[in-house]
């Protein structure tokens, strides 16, 4: 039965062999007195990663193994169909959770009847924490449907927030039957916002959201390691994947009380955000070597020139409200369909975040 099982936990696993066993010494060895599963789904493995979670030999260990890489989307994809907890939780293989964490985010949920429950995160860099508290919130919060309206909003309107914002899955505990009833899983073409797709189409159908002011999940950068960006970079992303993101941000707001042309606006704005969040991306990786830069600067061009040719982000662009004086000019260069002054302005805007980033600030 679905609700014999507390919590379902689905960790995305490629090369990870070096990873494993701490991850799941510390998820087996949680201060939780409910039943958990650890789905661990394996993203078709080079390395000894399947040997290593098979040596467990445990009943609440399952393995699950694509037949051919297909990226996160496609191993949390499998994970969704085959988790029975009342709640799912994602993880990363290489981030971890304290000992009480799914203790205090279930029995929050519990509490409150939660159909999501988050929390703060640490942002570590080798030992360092980067980060004392991740949201813009003092005090633990429950989010009802105007206040979850409220911040889808201020995502659109705050690229300063980015992947900070609620919009994410790893460390967030989220009712099982809301993700079954609704269909609502991770587009598999996307190497890049994949999170961001599935948490609009699922904000849209929750009915509250709990926060808690703890450092419960630690999630870990690793510098000299190819980003999901890089990733993105070599597989190519099209304008049509922006398209995708665009049609989840639709799906998201459809399920309040807007009128069509503020729909349209919102997902307009959010359209040219994401494409400015990719691009400022790209060049970042690109300042920090992480890249092959003549490659990757001949996917980026060819990026820029399908954005240039798109009737209906030229028209977005010129509606577009920034949020900051350092973007202002990328959406400016799309309108003016300039790829020299758009090139330009990306790579002024990497840099600042470069800057920030090194200080911890973004």
């Amino acid at each position: 039965m679905l609700n014999q099982i507390a919590v379902s936990i689905i960790i995305p696993v490629y090369n990870a062999q070096s990873h494993i066993k701490n991850c799941l010494n510390i998820l087996l060895n949680q201060n939780f007195e409910k039943q958990i599963e650890v789905i661990m789904v394996d993203d078709a493995s080079t390395d000894s990663s399947c040997d290593i979670i098979a040596s467990y030999n445990l009943q609440n260990l399952k393995l699950y193994k694509l037949i051919k890489n297909s990226g996160q989307s496609a191993a949390r994809n499998k994970g969704l169909k085959e988790a029975k907890g009342e709640y799912v939780f994602f993880m990363d293989v290489d981030d971890t959770i304290d000992q009480d964490s799914l203790k205090i985010l279930y029995s929050l949920a519990k509490k409150n009847d939660s159909d999501f429950v988050f929390s703060d995160f640490k942002r570590m860099v080798g030992n360092k924490n980067q980060r004392s508290n991740t949201f813009n919130y003092e005090t633990d919060k429950i989010f009802y449907r105007n206040d979850l309206l409220l911040n889808m909003q201020k995502e659109i309107h705050n690229p300063s927030l980015g992947h900070l914002g609620l919009f994410g899955c790893n460390g967030r505990l989220i009712r099982n039957s809301i993700i079954k009833d609704n269909n609502i899983n991770f587009i598999e073409q996307l190497r890049y916002f994949e999170d961001k797709t599935f948490g609009w189409d699922l904000f849209g159908k929750i009915k509250n959201a709990h926060y808690i002011r703890k450092q419960l999940y630690s999630y870990y950068v690793y510098p000299n390691v190819s980003s999901a960006v890089a990733r993105s970079i070599s597989l190519g992303f099209k304008v049509s994947y922006f398209k995708l993101v665009a049609n989840s941000i639709k799906k998201g707001f459809e399920n309040f009380s807007l009128s069509q042309d503020e729909i349209k606006r919102l997902v307009d704005q959010g359209l040219i955000f994401y494409i400015i969040t990719l691009l400022v991306s790209y060049s970042r990786s690109l300042e920090l070597g992480k890249v092959e830069r003549k490659y990757a600067i001949k996917i980026r061009r060819k990026l820029i020139n399908e954005i240039l040719a798109d009737s209906e982000i030229i028209h977005a662009a010129k509606n577009y409200l920034p949020s900051n004086k350092e973007s202002k000019w990328i959406p400016k260069a799309i309108s003016f369909r300039s790829r020299l002054l758009l090139e330009f302005a990306c790579n002024i805007r990497a840099k600042q975040v470069i800057k920030k980033r090194s200080i911890g600030q973004e």
